[in-house]
């Protein structure tokens, strides 16, 4: 399989599982939370909008006339995250 093609399968799996998730959090069946120091808060509302927004990238990416764009990261950070990676970085 090329690497578009698995890209491409990448990201119709992502889109399902991520609207399964949406599926969930929008009946309340699964519900998110951060604990702030004080206390835990509820974000499903915030889980919700990004899983939204998520699915519209990916959208985008899968379709033709999509607006996303795929941008390279430079090759020195690329270079410097290897490093880091590898225990060798400073």
């Amino acid at each position: 399989m090329a690497a578009p093609d698995r890209f491409i399968a990448w990201c119709k799996q992502e889109q399902a599982s991520i609207e399964q998730q949406l599926e969930l959090l929008q009946a309340g069946k699964v519900r998110t939370g951060e604990d702030i120091g004080a206390g835990w808060i509820d974000t499903t509302d915030e889980s919700i909008e990004r899983a939204r927004a998520r699915l519209s990238e990916l959208n985008d990416l899968l379709t033709e006339a999509g607006t996303a764009t795929v941008v390279k990261p430079s090759a020195p950070a690329i270079d410097a995250r290897r490093a880091t990676l590898l225990g060798t970085g400073h």
